[in-house]
């Protein structure tokens, strides 16, 4: 790290020491406990530091990094030393200890505790815990009691020690500091020398330019586009390196740009110039005499200057490299610019300005219409880039002979033109394999860019610096996901800025920032989204903190200085690191990979040693139990023990005071340990939901934000008052067994009212004996928070929706799911929820008709409805509405058989399930006729013939040509439709209890074949079925399904069809699992080539190919 790093980030770092200790509750408590003259003392020492770095920000001299390097040290063990105060505070108030709250602060050995106040390295070995203590198990009924057989730990004077060697090392610093800068000006009498910056120009340079010719053609259409607006802004964002500015060169020398724009100007913007500065730079490009104003100093006339010159001229304006002004806000950037550009507006319409910039924050905030995020070049481009520069009039031979390496290095450059050009330019001196395998293998081939890309971090706040440094400990291509939030978390990175601010947005902000300034890039598959850092960013981070963050992969040797801070572990044998436990200040200890040996014995040295440790990751490795040592982590803020074999925990766990985050997914554990409650900052608890339902007393950890399931019990400690100061909760919460809910007054107690953080809620009751009014009364006391958007109400038999369904009270509610409710005899006003997307309605007994409730008295009610589902209500006679909702999508009415029809369905439907006796719609004229909705794309239809008659009218007249999946129950009529050729465009195919069915005709078999779309076929519960039909034809079948045919004893005897990937068969003959058991040739014949087959829930094959 250099020094304008140290620099920033310590300034940083101490404030943030400030926000967290030396302005809070521990100041009081450290007053009370006769150490408040101390810790003054400490708090001015850290004043006078932090003073001093702002004096010093401009400084980059070498000659500072011994004290920087000294300062950050001393800074980190102020915080240690804080943090041990603060937990020691916590101690007190959870066990309500009698002594003195410093008695117990360090070691019960006196001469352990005065080597810690004399060692270089500070105060940092406090044994707060003897021996003994750790044998004892905290046994409480409830876990709010003092743990039994605490030991007293004895008081000496280490305490004041401790934090007077912290003070004076500080001093000692700050002195070092001042001296230092003192010699540095005398040195540099013009002042502290600042980064120079390399101007650009509008002339590309003379090397071929590779894999932008797209890109350049783009851009020029753009920029052609006539606009009506007088000025648009089109921003070139990308990393460094990336050849921002050679594309801007390429389409600003285009004949087409040339021709069509009266002027074009080039501006290299610097990081810190002045509005004078870039005003006199356009003016320049503007004016034929480039000396006309030299002398005007007025801003107002220059910019009036400007005016005059582009009055009536299409212009293209190139403003190169803009960085965002990091001091300032946003609101106060976005005014500086306007107030800049403001005089470019005299230009005609269709005047451009195009700007190339390392930050999406730049572009959004001068609202820019269109964005170019430049990617990097493909590795054919790069090596195209190398072999022009590197090969130039030499031996072809030679060339071919190298270009199996050169296309490896090429890969290494990552797409980076910046990088591949410094790859060519040291190959182009080297002219054998041998040296150009050196340079492949060698670790730092690309080490010359990074000074480059450099004023990209530098440009960063302190904040963001730190949290994307710290990504350095992982390897290269590594997918984060947000759990690396929870990681700065634990080491200090986040602080909240206000008592508000959660940390988790804060950390998520910190996250889109650094993805705006293209230090992530996120990958999005499905509902995951990752983030990963591009190779030569990840290289330049590891430059950066090479001496604080340290990976140890595939058992390499590697050198770990002693100053290291973060060590990531990816190795399968934990000998790798059995020295670990000498790193005193290691703050996070990451094992990746699956450890086969045991790591119970170091662990339990590893522990013991490491008294600064906030991060402990232990995923996956081979442990039975975790060692009660670890109650020596008093700082540990991150434990994740997912993936082990640990079948208890012990009770010591506990004692952690700071843990935020435990992970215990995957892990074997029968119990949690009885004091639980005790862990006040816990925020984040992964674990099963049958071992959280038995911490008693959960109600103590405020901080929680997941509690997935929360089940109500009558016994102290676990009734429904125990969420009532859960206020941090988020996403969902399910309360199971409200049966053992008392009252309403009861109920109130939870305060869900509170919870604005919670997205979803699920109220559940089981069947009980009590008087129904009660789960009436209950369900009154549960009113959520109007920030609810899912809320499911299940097995409430009360005979009445709750009050706080009838108002307004839930504007933002989306989803609404009611099940069970069977003593409701109407619905809620439902209508009146403006959000609503999804209504699911099932096992609503005693409702007979549904009229205004959901329709409303106007066409407002419920416009934004997209999924109805009306399930298991054998009351309901008749839905009372003119129509159905305007945006409605998908219907689904199932088991409501006194419900014959529903209104006119909308146009925009597009799935439509019906499986219900008698059901007919009166608009099948309207239908037929094709004023009904025509793009329905999925239609189930089942136990309904009169239904299925009038859609297979439907189909035969193609008024349904939008149809995709097809689920029906009368192969008689299906067959017909296929033979016409009608289902053409069908894709997925579900037949279901087609029970007169026993032998396909010779004419069904061949209608098959006219399903050439079709990708899904899924035979169930045709009872009678004997034999499948041919099925080689369908060349575009993926999936077949044969579920619940008991007579199907063999597959089609002409085989599968070719391009089949998944085969599932279950309950049908016994014969035909039988076949594949005794190795019969045909059956495997038959599947040889269909990647995944599985018969009765067996995985009979299973691979990539099917071979």
């Amino acid at each position: 790290m250099d020094v304008p790093s140290y620099i920033t980030i310590g300034g940083w770092f101490i404030q943030v020491i400030f926000d967290k200790y030396l302005s809070s509750r521990l100041l009081a408590w450290a007053t009370n406990s006769g150490i408040g003259d101390d810790l003054e003392k400490l708090r001015i020492a850290m004043l006078r530091i932090q003073s001093l770095l702002s004096c010093t920000e401009k400084t980059s001299s070498n000659g500072f990094v011994r004290w920087m390097k000294e300062l950050r040290n001393v800074v980190y063990d102020a915080e240690d030393l804080l943090d041990e105060l603060e937990y020691r505070r916590l101690r007190q108030q959870l066990e309500g200890e009698t002594s003195s709250p410093v008695s117990a602060f360090l070691a019960s050995n006196l001469e352990a505790a005065r080597d810690a106040a004399n060692r270089a390295g500070g105060f940092l070995s406090s044994n707060l815990f003897n021996s003994s203590e750790g044998d004892n198990a905290m046994k409480t009924k409830h876990g709010n009691s003092r743990p039994l057989n605490t030991p007293e730990l004895t008081w000496d004077r280490a305490t004041k020690a401790s934090i007077q060697t912290i003070t004076e090392r500080l001093n000692q610093a700050s002195s070092g500091v001042s001296e230092t800068l003192t010699l540095f000006k005398l040195e540099h009498c013009n002042g502290l020398t600042q980064r120079t910056e390399k101007g650009t120009t509008s002339s590309v340079s003379s090397t071929k330019v590779f894999g932008r010719q797209n890109n350049a053609k783009n851009l020029v259409e753009l920029l052609l586009r006539l606009d009506d607006v007088q000025v648009s802004i089109l921003p070139i964002v990308g990393m460094g390196g990336i050849g921002k500015t050679t594309l801007a060169q390429l389409v600003y020398s285009n004949p087409k740009i040339v021709e069509h724009f009266e002027l074009r100007m080039w501006v290299h913007v610097s990081s810190s110039f002045s509005d004078m500065e870039f005003t006199r730079e356009i003016l320049e490009c503007a004016s034929d005499d480039k000396h006309e104003f030299d002398g005007v100093k007025n801003f107002d006339r220059l910019q009036s200057a400007i005016k005059e010159k582009l009055m009536r001229k299409r212009y293209l304006l190139v403003l190169d490299d803009v960085w965002n002004q990091e001091n300032s806000s946003k609101l106060s950037v976005m005014e500086r610019w306007a107030k800049l550009l403001a005089p470019l507006k005299a230009g005609k319409n269709g005047s451009k300005i195009l700007m190339t910039t390392r930050s999406r924050v730049v572009s959004e905030m001068l609202t820019a219409r269109n964005s170019i995020n430049l990617k990097g070049l493909s590795d054919q481009d790069c090596w195209s880039l190398i072999k022009e520069i590197t090969f130039s009039g030499a031996n072809p031979v030679e060339e071919l002979k190298l270009e199996e390496i050169g296309q490896k290095i090429a890969q290494r450059a990552k797409g980076s033109p910046l990088a591949a050009k410094a790859a060519a330019i040291i190959l182009k001196n080297k002219q054998n394999a041998e040296e150009w395998k050196m340079m492949l293998e060698g670790k730092n081939l690309y080490s010359d860019i990074i000074p480059i890309m450099k004023p990209s971090y530098d440009n960063l706040p302190a904040h963001l610096q730190r949290c994307f440094a710290y990504c350095s400990i992982f390897p290269k291509c590594w997918k984060f996901s947000d759990d690396l939030i929870h990681l700065w978390m634990a080491q200090g990175y986040i602080q909240p800025k206000s008592k508000d601010a959660r940390m988790q947005e804060i950390g998520q902000d910190y996250m889109d920032e650094l993805v705006c300034r293209s230090f992530f890039e996120v990958e999005k598959k499905e509902f995951v989204t990752h983030y990963v850092i591009p190779d030569l960013l990840h290289e330049m981070a590891c430059a950066i903190c090479k001496d604080e963050c340290i990976r140890v992969e595939d058992n390499e040797p590697t050198n770990i200085p002693p100053s290291i801070r973060h060590l990531f572990i990816k190795s399968e044998q934990f000998a790798a690191v059995t020295d670990v436990y000498q790193f005193h200040n290691l703050r996070t200890l990451i094992c990746c990979s699956e450890i086969q040996s045991n790591v119970r014995n170091v662990l339990e040295d590893v522990l013991k040693n490491l008294k600064s440790i906030r991060v402990l990751d232990l995923s996956n490795c081979k442990m039975d139990d975790l060692p009660e040592a670890i109650c020596h982590c008093i700082h540990l803020r991150y434990l994740n023990l997912s993936a082990t074999s640990i079948r208890q925990l012990p009770e010591s766990l506990c004692r952690l005071y700071h843990l935020q985050v435990l992970n215990l997914l995957g892990c074997s554990l029968l119990s949690l340990p009885s004091c639980m409650n005790r862990l006040v900052n816990l925020r984040h608890l992964a674990a099963a939901h049958q071992l959280v339902s038995d911490i008693a007393e959960i109600g103590r950890l405020i901080c929680l934000q997941r509690l997935e399931v929360f089940r109500v019990r009558y016994e102290i400690g676990y009734k429904i008052e125990e969420l009532k100061d859960l206020n941090e909760l988020q996403k969902s919460l399910h309360i199971r067994n409200l049966e053992n809910v008392q009252g309403k007054n009861e109920a109130s107690e939870a305060m869900l009212h509170m919870k604005g953080h919670l997205s979803g809620l699920q109220l559940h009751w089981l069947p009980s004996q009590r008087n129904h009014m009660v789960d009436a009364e209950v369900l009154e006391g549960l009113r959520p928070h109007q920030n609810l958007k899912r809320l499911e109400i299940i097995g409430c038999r009360g005979n009445m929706y709750p009050t706080w369904l009838e108002t307004e009270w839930l504007t933002n509610l989306e989803i609404i799911y009611l099940s069970g409710n069977e003593n409701w005899g109407c619905l809620p006003p439902l209508a009146q929820l403006p959000s609503l997307k999804v209504l699911w309605i099932q096992g609503l007994h005693s409702v007979k008709r549904i009229g205004t409730e959901l329709f409303g008295t106007d066409e407002k009610a419920l416009k934004w409805l997209e999924e109805l589902v009306l399930d298991d209500m054998p009351q309901l006679e008749c839905l009372e509405g003119r129509q159905m909702f305007p945006h409605l999508k998908s219907v689904v009415i199932k088991d409501c058989n006194k419900l014959k029809t529903l209104p006119p369905l909308p146009s925009s439907l597009t799935e439509l399930t019906v499986l219900n006796q008698g059901f007919w719609l009166p608009y099948y004229d309207d239908m037929r006729m094709g004023k009904s909705p025509s793009v329905v794309s999925s239609l189930c239809i089942y136990n309904c013939s009169l239904l299925i008659a009038e859609f297979s009218v439907l189909l035969l007249q193609e008024t349904l040509s939008s149809l995709r999946t097809l689920c029906i129950g009368d192969l008689s009529l299906l067959t017909g439709l296929i033979i016409r050729k009608n289902l053409a465009r069908l894709q997925n195919l579900d037949i279901q209890n087609c029970l007169e069915i026993t032998l396909l005709t010779i004419e069904q078999e061949k209608a098959f074949e006219n399903l050439t779309a079709l990708k899904s076929l899924c035979f169930s519960g045709c009872a009678n079925l004997q034999y499948l039909p041919e099925l080689r034809g369908l060349h575009s079948l993926e999936k077949l399904i044969i579920l619940n045919c008991p007579l199907i004893q063999s597959l089609p005897k002409k085989g599968l069809p070719s391009l089949l990937k998944v085969l599932e068969i279950d309950s049908c003959h016994p014969l035909l699992k039988e076949g594949f058991r005794n190795n019969c040739a045909d059956y495997w014949l038959s599947i040889k080539h269909v990647p995944r087959v599985e018969i009765d829930g067996e995985m009979i094959q299973e691979n990539a190919s099917g071979n």
